[in-house]
């Protein structure tokens, strides 16, 4: 059994490309891996809540000494790690927002990102990702190309993932890229990565 943990992140619930894609990616992975279990985290569905004092504090302070808001926000976090420690395959829909990542998303990787839990210091400036042995597929759309300079100087989309992913130990990731959705030839990008999803989802 391989477990495969699919999280959405759009906020457009009606003609996500990203929502799309994944499911079709979804589809076809299960169709040449039917041993595989699906868990769904829709964040926009079901959202998670940003980051705010009380979950900082959450985090740093002894459980005995924490406030019911603390350890309710720990709790949330622990779940979601969980999540992910649970699964071996994860695939993320993600558009970009303003040369960046949805704020939901943003709010599901504070969550999993914690010292001494998902990820460690190892020397000044340096880290060692707790997270191992798995493989993430980025499911990414944007309304430009940024494939190319100079619109690839304004992608902080798939960096961010890309470190963020790795800041945890999950080194191994593909993005799939529907670029230029904003684009007379935005169709020829959407079959470009249907392309591609079918190469790698069989």
């Amino acid at each position: 059994m391989i477990k495969l943990l699919h999280v959405q992140s759009s906020p457009n619930l009606t003609s996500s490309v990203t929502r799309e894609l994944s499911l079709e990616f979804i589809d076809r992975w299960k169709a040449s891996h039917p041993a595989t279990v699906v868990e769904t985290l829709d964040l926009v569905r079901d959202p998670v809540p940003h980051w705010g004092p009380e979950a900082i504090k959450g985090f740093m302070t002894p459980e005995h000494q924490r406030t019911p808001a603390g350890q309710a926000a720990v709790d949330l976090s622990d779940k979601l790690i969980q999540q992910v420690e649970d699964a071996k395959i994860l695939v993320i829909g993600c558009p970009m927002y303003n040369m960046s990542i949805p704020t939901q998303l943003k709010s599901w990787i504070d969550h999993l990102t914690r010292a001494g839990r998902t990820f460690k210091f190892t020397g000044q400036g340096q880290y060692k990702g707790l997270l191992w042995n798995k493989k993430a597929f980025v499911i990414l759309a944007r309304g430009g190309d940024y494939s190319h300079p100079p619109a690839n100087a304004a992608d902080f989309q798939e960096p961010l993932l890309r470190a963020n992913l790795g800041l945890i130990g999950i080194g191994d990731v593909t993005f799939i890229r529907a670029e230029g959705q904003r684009l007379k030839e935005a169709p020829a990008y959407v079959a470009k990565a249907r392309e591609v999803i079918g190469w790698i989802a069989g």
